[in-house]
């Protein structure tokens, strides 16, 4: 666990907890990234399985980000919603771009009418086409129009790219604005009480450094691509040590069937007698970062959270997902430069330490 993440229960100063803390290098709540060493487990990971991995992460102010979402891209149905919430969601990950926030309201409609607003946390973006200062307050009134939460939890600045106003997709670069007069823009809006917290995706390690040195209020997450293969550890263990807590979008591969029947990720599952996509989920979840996976399919939206916070990926397991890692992304915008990944941070590769 890296520094600002609270993602254990009840870990204390002494004991076998405290070993398994010691013990670890990276960012990795459990079995220390050992590449595929495959070091036989010890009492103190043993002792420290046993016990339940807490479902949230503590933000600064105290609020509680839940380490597993539901995703709304592409969701198309109400109902998907409704039953995300039954199955114990409570973070909704939404975005103006997917065009299908009112549809989402629709589905927390019963659960807000319940008096049940604060149980849940509602995160919103704001598109490339509306990062002028008055275009983000807008974009953010409507969302929360259209979801119908009278407030946002969390509020991303989608990309760190800013297009002229309906110019298309990909749009035309705005030079009108900067990344610094957006954020501020989006400060105001939590002066406002229109949102209480704010964040950005698909930032580099470099980009949210510069964020960082501005910011008024600084941000709480950065929400990027992440998965067994695309680990980007150095980009999550600098966050994290700046308080910025990355949450990983597209879990699952962004529905790449090559990455859920990939052969080693099946015969961990298999030895676990879990999913392939619990697995994948896990691999995330179990290092503190929060995951958001999309499903229309009831028995997937459970199975995606059903006891999850129960059990761990042994020593033995994480080394053998370890070996996936390929650094492709399988959302990768053709009109945004991702840079150099190893600018900014610690001078050293973003490997796993042995």
């Amino acid at each position: 666990m890296s520094i600002g993440m609270q993602t254990t229960a009840g870990l204390s100063t002494s004991g076998p907890a405290a070993a398994l803390r010691e013990d670890r290098t990276g960012v990795w709540n459990g079995p220390a990234p050992v590449g595929s060493t495959g070091r036989t487990q010890t009492g103190a990971e043993t002792a420290a399985a046993a016990a339940p991995q807490s479902e949230f992460l503590l933000l600064r102010s105290g609020a509680k980000l839940p380490l597993v979402g539901f995703g709304t891209y592409k969701v198309d149905q109400a109902d998907s919603v409704r039953c995300a919430i039954a199955e114990g969601y409570r973070h909704i990950d939404c975005a103006s771009f997917y065009g299908n926030e009112e549809t989402i309201g629709e589905g927390m409609a019963d659960f807000i009418r319940q008096g049940h607003r604060s149980e849940l946390f509602v995160t919103s973006k704001i598109w490339n086409d509306a990062h002028r200062p008055k275009l983000v307050r807008a974009s953010c009134e409507k969302s929360i129009k259209d979801l119908g939460c009278e407030y946002l939890d969390l509020l991303l600045m989608h990309w760190p790219e800013a297009w002229q106003p309906d110019s298309g997709m990909p749009g035309k670069p705005d030079d009108t604005v900067t990344i610094q007069q957006t954020w501020e823009a989006m400060e105001e809006l939590v002066d406002r009480g229109l949102v209480r917290h704010l964040g950005v995706s698909n930032f580099s390690v470099k980009q949210v450094e510069e964020l960082l040195d501005y910011a008024r209020i600084k941000p709480v997450a950065n929400q990027v691509e992440l998965h067994p293969f695309l680990p980007q550890r150095k980009l999550v263990g600098v966050c994290a040590r700046k308080g910025v807590h990355c949450i990983a979008f597209s879990p699952l591969g962004h529905s790449d069937p090559g990455v859920i029947n990939n052969h080693v990720l099946k015969e961990v599952a298999q030895e676990l007698k879990r999913t392939s996509a619990q697995v994948c989920l896990k691999w995330n979840v179990q290092r503190g970062v929060p995951v958001i996976p999309r499903s229309q399919n009831p028995k997937n939206i459970k199975a995606n959270i059903d006891g999850i916070f129960h059990w761990v990926l042994p020593r033995a397991a994480k080394a053998k997902l370890d070996t996936l890692d390929s650094g492709i992304r399988k959302v990768n915008a053709e009109w945004h430069d991702w840079g150099d990944v190893e600018e900014g941070g610690a001078s050293k590769p973003s490997k796993v330490l042995a």
